[in-house]
């Protein structure tokens, strides 16, 4: 804290030298690029087409583009020639795309998702049980026997062999009972 306030005391002492001698203060921020301005531009208001999506790849950016009057998207590349519309610059902090585009210079914010859950539905009876023509199990499957003997092992093979012929003779059934057709 004490680094923190000298600091502030610092670099207000040297605006108000600065000031008082009659030199220029800088509206730039020591702490931000060189190469970027003090603020970003707002938004631009009623644009032609809306900020979708962004995919980086490595040193790749592709930017995803919605126009609502052809109910199409598309995606362009940064800097990209030959589409309708060319990304120049993109602020990852802020979420913002400036595109030019029909003789236009548009700053784009990424469309934010509005997500909101389904109603319950009201009285819906549960549904019934896919049969399909076989019958249900007779016994309930035993339960399931953590570190089980040679014993349950043994037990719950003949419970899958008694299963497996038990449909097997349903199908047999099915297949030989001839169908009434009207």
């Amino acid at each position: 804290m004490k680094v923190s306030l000298v600091f502030r005391w610092a670099v207000l002492g040297v605006a108000a030298a600065s000031l008082h001698a009659g030199l220029p203060v800088s509206p730039v921020s020591p702490f931000q690029a060189p190469d970027q301005p003090a603020a970003a531009a707002a938004p631009t208001e009623s644009a032609p087409i809306e900020f979708r999506g962004v995919f980086v790849i490595g040193s790749r950016q592709q930017f995803s583009f919605f126009d609502p009057g052809k109910r199409q998207s598309f995606w362009v590349g940064l800097n990209e020639a030959g589409a309708d519309y060319r990304v120049t610059r993109y602020e990852a902090d802020t979420e913002t795309a400036t595109v030019e585009g029909g003789g236009r210079t548009l700053t784009l914010t990424l469309h934010k998702v509005k997500i909101a859950s389904a109603p319950a539905p009201a009285n819906v009876p549960p549904a019934p049980a896919a049969n399909f023509g076989a019958a249900q199990p007779a016994v309930a499957p035993p339960p399931v026997v953590l570190n089980p003997t040679p014993a349950d092992e043994a037990k719950r093979l003949e419970a899958i062999a008694a299963e497996v012929r038990r449909r097997r003779a349903l199908r047999q059934q099915t297949m030989t009972t001839p169908e009434k057709t009207q």
